[in-house]
């Protein structure tokens, strides 16, 4: 029998600067090293049927990030979880472990990047002086349209950010702007943290240039009906 497990994991933030590729491949080592009776796609040059939901940019931190991890036998969540964890990497802790049947004579059922619809971010910017940015920050946020150049696979072109904005909140703490908020996440709609990260920086005032946008992911959902759920408990 064969089942698909939605996996929650983080990679910390001593870790934000690990690429996808390498985070994959160390997360790979950490299946293995379980012993976990993972499937293998066919053919000559087989690959681990593993796939990460939605790729992080490098300098990313996250609490709430998943994976599709396909077993050729089933096996109980919590023991998953366990021995994931007992052969895990530094920066990486998996937290929740849901399985989905694959259902007989049906090609594939949705993958967590199927599902995916909003992901919630924590953005820190620091500021020379801050005195202004809140006020600078929730006019913009105010405004029908916030229009920037957005990058898709056809090319640049300019977009209408606002609609992929579901909720934002922001509050100063000493020289930092701190934002939360939940976007637009997946293949249907878009919006980076990044790009709404420089949206930021472009529209207010006094922002320390060389100091490192801090963002960490906290975590991912899909609708269920009409309200957003994290992936975890979509299944």
């Amino acid at each position: 029998m064969k089942v698909r497990y939605l996996i929650k994991f983080t990679k910390d933030a001593d870790i934000k600067f690990v690429s996808h590729l390498d985070l994959m491949r160390t997360i790979q080592r950490i299946v293995r090293r379980a012993e976990l009776p993972v499937e293998y796609s066919k053919g000559f040059n087989p690959h681990m049927a593993l796939a990460i939901a939605q790729p992080l940019s490098v300098g990313v931190y996250s609490e709430g990030d998943y994976l599709d991890l396909n077993l050729t036998e089933d096996m109980n969540e919590e023991t998953v979880k366990e021995k994931l964890n007992e052969f895990s990497a530094n920066g990486i802790r998996f937290l929740e472990v849901s399985k989905s049947p694959v259902i007989h004579n049906v090609k594939r059922l949705p993958a967590a990047m199927a599902l995916l619809d909003a992901a919630n971010y924590t953005i820190k910017i620091r500021y020379n002086d801050i005195s202004k940015a809140e006020e600078e920050v929730n006019a913009l946020m105010a405004k029908k349209e916030i229009i920037t150049i957005k990058r898709t696979k056809k090319g640049e072109k300019e977009a209408d950010i606002k609609p992929f904005i579901k909720d934002f909140k922001c509050w100063t703490k000493d020289n930092y702007l701190i934002v939360n908020t939940t976007i637009s996440c997946g293949s249907r709609e878009n919006l980076s943290a990044d790009l709404l990260a420089n949206v930021i920086k472009e529209n207010t005032s006094n922002v320390n240039e060389e100091a490192f946008v801090e963002i960490k992911r906290v975590e991912m959902y899909a609708y269920k009906g009409d309200t957003l759920v994290p992936l975890y408990k979509y299944i």
